[in-house]
């Protein structure tokens, strides 16, 4: 059973990542996107927070850290990649504007295509990643689906109002499945992970990551929390990608996948949090009035 549900993986993985990022096109206008991205301050924050200051906290971190060369691998690349779809869904949980979720998601996603090919080599020593390998693919199975959505929209609006949903749940469902055939179809390696502790950096990561975001914000309450959430949700989907093509080692892809869940575990708490503090904040405007 263990064997037939790794070799899933390689099934599932692309399922989710295509279908993930289509729905993401298939849900967002261009010019909703392009107009919170005219915040140029917020933007460079961001950018620094997400491919600066979150990667080199994970670096640090692992310097002194005792794993084995494959958690260490799955932590950097859990590290590396900001942008994921999922912050869509924690923007609408914190009751926020999804159009601001979506247009870091997408500003994320385009810096982590760029910047994650040119900087594996470097961080990743001891082992051989193609830059232009890593760049084909993440342009292809990112960057692609998203523009194949807008331009869908675009033209035959009608036709998406009716396929978009399934898409969209497809695109869920798909990611519940890799994250339990991962981890069931790698339990042993899985315990050996817990064992060692190393998803308490990944937790910890998290937590400082949207430290980081929220900083970006400046004390404007929603780019705060979408500034934290979205540093701190990292992309799983170029971590998988990665993990998948670069690394025979199955540990890279189960420390992923673990760091991952638990931070989506966290971050919807979090989310919820600061749902309950908007609704305050509202409240008590309202009053004033």
């Amino acid at each position: 059973m263990f064997e037939f549900l790794r070799s899933a993986i390689q099934f599932i993985a692309p399922v989710f990542v295509i279908s993930t990022m289509l729905n993401v096109g298939l849900t967002q206008k261009p010019s909703d996107i392009a107009g919170h991205l005219k915040n140029w301050p917020f933007v460079i924050k961001m950018l620094l927070a997400n491919f600066v200051f979150a990667p080199l906290l994970m670096i640090v971190a692992l310097h002194f850290a005792p794993f084995d060369p494959a958690l260490k691998a799955g932590l950097l690349i859990f590290s590396l990649g900001a942008g994921a779809p999922l912050l869509i869904k924690l923007t609408q949980t914190a009751e926020h504007e999804v159009a601001l979720g979506a247009a870091v998601m997408m500003l994320l996603t385009v810096g982590t295509v760029i910047y994650m090919p040119v900087v594996l080599p470097f961080v990743l020593s001891g082992v051989s990643v193609d830059p232009f390998a890593v760049a084909k693919s993440l342009l292809l199975q990112l960057l692609l689906p998203i523009a194949v959505g807008m331009l869908l929209v675009q033209f035959i609006p009608e036709i998406v109002k009716k396929f978009q949903p399934w898409v969209g749940t497809i695109g869920n469902l798909a990611l519940y499945a890799l994250i339990v055939v991962t981890l069931v179809g790698y339990y042993p390696n899985l315990m050996e992970i817990i064992g060692k502790g190393a998803f308490v950096v990944g937790l910890a990561f998290v937590g400082a990551a949207f430290g980081l975001g929220y900083l970006a914000g400046a004390g404007k309450d929603h780019l705060e929390d979408i500034g934290g959430l979205g540093t701190a949700q990292r992309n799983t989907a170029a971590g998988v990608i990665i993990a998948l093509e670069n690394f025979s080692n199955p540990n890279v892809l189960v420390m992923l996948t673990l760091a991952n869940m638990l931070g989506i575990v966290m971050l919807l708490l979090i989310a919820k949090a600061l749902s309950r503090d908007n609704r305050v904040t509202v409240g008590d405007a309202a009053r004033a009035r």
